[in-house]
């Protein structure tokens, strides 16, 4: 069984998305939808596969068992729900939209029209956060309680201070900066380890704080350079923010992100009541016949064991967490235990969203109220 792939994009992430599916055994790019044609055939010409200047057109001329969805968070809504309909599989990038709402209509687009849909998130299938799983799944933490999730950059606003393009910094493009663009990333994870239970109540705070960033005082000479990229690029969204979510089953999770703060990145963490983990580097913490423990696991020297025992030829070594081939799995039917990564994305979405809309009334709330001030921003 061969299954055939549109790629809606064919920027930075549709170029990734298209080379890693076709790596995928039984995968066909066929098809790459992106108004721009220098860069859509482009992308067409390196696959065979056939250029069109509108996804609506795509899924009009050509059935696909799956669609890559790689523009803006904005633009996530249209696509998706259009290829639902046209019944394909749809493989989104993160975040899964701008908002709430609009991730709730794709959502319920793809349950409509007995499709699945699924959120690229890396960070879900490294080899810590299997260990992770595994541990916990083995009740080696006892009864999950909470965890922490934490992706700071000291310094590295996109576009503003180099890499990317103005779209990642300007509202209207991308619906919010580093809660949606890199909070997704950390705040899934935790979801998926902690057991993706109901969101039941979200705090939450945003900062920005550019101008004193670029201060001549800081930059120097360059801090009109810098000013310069903010008022080009459209810079509307937050800096910084951070959370902590309740979760039905009693749990929490707390979570930091920023594109630009003065503090130290630190290990992302999940602690139970007879044990933890701890990330970068990895660590299992627990107690043994009284004493406090540290263990630290040989997690390469498992990943290539089982690498070697699942090779064709015993010498090979692919790769056994990867998540556009997990993809293929699973609307395939052939993965053992899928990841649910779009229920993972849209649980996280009201985690995020909420801690903007928190700020925002200057108070904790609940699910019900985040979802009810939840608007679409699609395009």
């Amino acid at each position: 069984m061969t299954l055939d792939i549109g790629i809606v994009g064919a920027g930075n992430r549709g170029q990734r998305h298209a080379a890693e599916l076709a790596a995928c055994a039984g995968t066909n790019v066929v098809a790459i939808a992106d108004i721009d044609e220098d860069a859509g055939t482009t992308l067409a010409d390196e696959h065979d596969a056939t250029w069109y200047d509108d996804f609506n057109a795509m899924l009009e001329d050509v059935t696909l068992d799956s669609v890559s969805v790689c523009v803006h968070n904005n633009l996530h809504r249209p696509v998706t729900v259009a290829a639902a309909e046209a019944g394909a599989n749809v493989f989104c990038e993160k975040p899964m939209a701008a908002t709430y709402a609009d991730a709730r209509a794709m959502a319920d687009a793809a349950a409509d029209n007995d499709v699945t849909i699924g959120v690229q998130n890396e960070m879900l299938f490294r080899d810590e956060t299997r260990a992770a799983r595994t541990l916990i799944d083995a009740g080696k933490l006892g009864t999950p309680i909470h965890g922490e999730g934490v992706y700071s950059r000291r310094r590295g606003r996109p576009f503003v201070d180099g890499y990317g393009t103005p779209a990642f910094v300007s509202s209207a493009s991308a619906g919010g900066g580093p809660v949606l663009d890199i909070g997704t990333y950390v705040i899934g994870r935790m979801l998926y380890l902690l057991g993706n239970a109901p969101v039941e109540r979200v705090s939450g705070a945003t900062y920005t704080h550019t101008d004193d960033a670029y201060d001549p005082a800081l930059t120097g000479e360059h801090s009109d350079r810098y000013r310069e990229r903010l008022e080009t690029g459209g810079y509307d969204v937050e800096d910084a923010g951070m959370g902590l979510a309740h979760l039905a089953d009693g749990t929490t999770l707390s979570v930091r992100t920023a594109w630009h703060m003065f503090a130290p990145d630190r290990p992302d963490f999940v602690v139970g009541s007879q044990g933890g983990v701890s990330f970068d580097p990895f660590e299992f913490k627990t107690t043994v016949e009284d004493y406090e423990a540290d263990v630290s696991l040989d997690l390469g020297g498992f990943e290539r064991r089982h690498a070697l025992i699942e090779s064709e030829t015993g010498y090979d070594v692919g790769d056994t967490n990867d998540q556009f081939q997990h993809w293929v799995d699973t609307i395939d039917g052939s993965a053992d235990e899928p990841i649910p990564t779009g229920d993972i994305g849209l649980n996280s979405m009201l985690v995020m969203e909420g801690i903007y809309l928190a700020h925002e009334a200057g108070r904790e709330l609940t699910a019900d109220e985040i979802a009810e001030r939840s608007t679409p921003r699609a395009a």
